[in-house]
């Protein structure tokens, strides 16, 4: 399933514990339970890790994200 696939893509992009991760919609295709381990995910990586986020969900991101760029 297409969940499945985000998954998988997720886990091999965290796996190597990365200084920046740049992620293009990264829940979408996620249900909720894979939504909210990814958020605690990003929270306990913030510390260690830079992040890119594009998202069509930006209030998705507010409890790790430092700043935002709005398009469009």
């Amino acid at each position: 399933s297409r969940g499945m696939m985000q998954r998988l893509a997720l886990c091999r992009a965290l796996l190597h514990d990365p200084d920046l991760l740049v992620l293009d919609e990264p829940y979408s295709g996620l249900d909720d339970e894979g939504a909210s381990l990814l958020d605690r995910e990003l929270e306990e990586r913030r510390p260690s890790c830079a992040f890119l986020v594009s998202t069509h969900d930006p209030g998705r991101i507010d409890r790790f994200a430092t700043a935002k760029l709005a398009l469009g």
